[in-house]
C-alpha cells in the first residue's frame, strides 16, 4: 500500500532543506553561512511541521506504520552501502549527503498507513 499524501508531506519538507542549502551554497560559496541556514531552514521545518501536525494528526510520524516489514532498515543500509561506494570513488559535492538523507527518509514514507492513535470513546 502507498501513501502518496504522506510521502509527498515528507518528501516536500526534505526538498525544501535541500533547496535552501543549495541556494545559500551558490549564493556565499561559504560553509559557516551555508550551515546556518540550514540550520535556520531546519528550525523553520520543525517549527512548520508541528502546528501543521497539530491540525493533521494523519500526518504525524507516530500515528503511522510501516505497511513492509523492515523496508525502513533495509532501504536505509542501501542507501548507506550507495553513498560509501560512490564517496570512496568519486568527488562528490556537499549536497550528495543531504541527497542521500532525503532518500533515505523519503521513499520509506510512502510505504506507511495511517494508524488512530487516539480510539473513538462512544
Amino acid at each position: 500500500m502507498i501513501d502518496w499524501k504522506y510521502g509527498a508531506y515528507t518528501t516536500i519538507w526534505w526538498i525544501i532543506l535541500l533547496a535552501t542549502y543549495t541556494t545559500a551554497k551558490e549564493v556565499t560559496n561559504n560553509f559557516g553561512w551555508s550551515f546556518l541556514t540550514l540550520c535556520l531552514a531546519v528550525i523553520l521545518v520543525i517549527v512548520s511541521s508541528y502546528f501543521y501536525e497539530h491540525e493533521h494528526p494523519q500526518f504525524r510520524e507516530k500515528n503511522r506504520t510501516s505497511t513492509v516489514d523492515h523496508l525502513r532498515g533495509i532501504w536505509v543500509l542501501f542507501i548507506l552501502v550507495v553513498y560509501l561506494a560512490v564517496a570512496l570513488q568519486v568527488t562528490h559535492s556537499d549536497i550528495f549527503f543531504l541527497t542521500c538523507a532525503t532518500l533515505a527518509q523519503s521513499v520509506p514514507a510512502f510505504f506507511t498507513k495511517y494508524t488512530n492513535s487516539k480510539p473513538d470513546k462512544n
